[in-house]
């Protein structure tokens, strides 16, 4: 591949991610999130049954009501970033123009809880009533900028985040699902997966690591 040809490969990827990210490919977004989860957890199913909601819920899937939400680094502006990239791209003349170094950073699971935990407390006091809390399956697509290793012990104690009456709460990073909580009316096939993180085999590249 050329120079040239490098550079507008990146600038073609950069512009569908600006499309992609956009608002009006939010339910296209979060309905992939969903499959994520799923094909992570082990469970099969078919694209159909993986169906847009009536906002709330964002994504149904057989008799989950799956609300969609996203960890992302504090202040960070994801859609922005991208048009910001796409920029880069356009003004770039050499391969290297593009080339950044990137951190190699670690999480623990327990700062994933209380990212989750913080969101899920600020969404149940500002925008969702218990009555509908309690029909909702709260799913996170954690999103954080770098982190490649991922700490998944000690789990965390998750008593305070059952409290706040989601049906059922839960989070996908890359290959990882877990379910961190559910009641007793949740479907059970997330009740099948509370308290432990499921990896996806690696080697099915049907979904993409995140």
């Amino acid at each position: 591949m050329t120079d040239d040809e490098y550079l507008e490969a990146q600038r073609k990827a950069r512009a569908e991610s600006v499309e992609y990210f956009g608002a009006a490919s939010k339910s296209e977004r979060e309905q992939w999130v969903v499959r994520t989860f799923l094909t992570n957890l082990g469970i099969s199913y078919t694209t159909t049954e993986v169906v847009e909601g009536e906002d709330p819920p964002d994504v149904q899937f057989r008799d989950a009501n799956f609300e969609i939400k996203e960890v992302l680094d504090p202040g960070r502006r994801r859609h922005q970033e991208y048009k910001e990239g796409l920029e880069e791209a356009i003004r770039a003349t050499k391969p290297r123009d593009l080339i950044k170094p990137a951190p190699f950073n670690e999480i623990a699971i327990s700062r994933v809880y209380q990212l989750i935990l913080q969101s899920g407390a600020e969404l149940a006091r500002k925008k969702y009533a218990l009555e509908l809390r309690r029909k909702l399956d709260l799913l996170f697509y954690v999103n954080l900028l770098n982190t490649y290793e991922f700490i998944e012990a000690p789990f965390p104690n998750v008593t305070v985040l059952s409290s706040l009456g989601w049906r059922s709460v839960s989070f996908v990073k890359g290959h990882r699902s877990c379910v961190l909580t559910a009641t007793d009316d949740a479907p059970m096939f997330l009740k099948n997966g509370i308290g432990r993180i499921v990896h996806r085999n690696v080697q099915d590249e049907a979904v993409s690591n995140l």
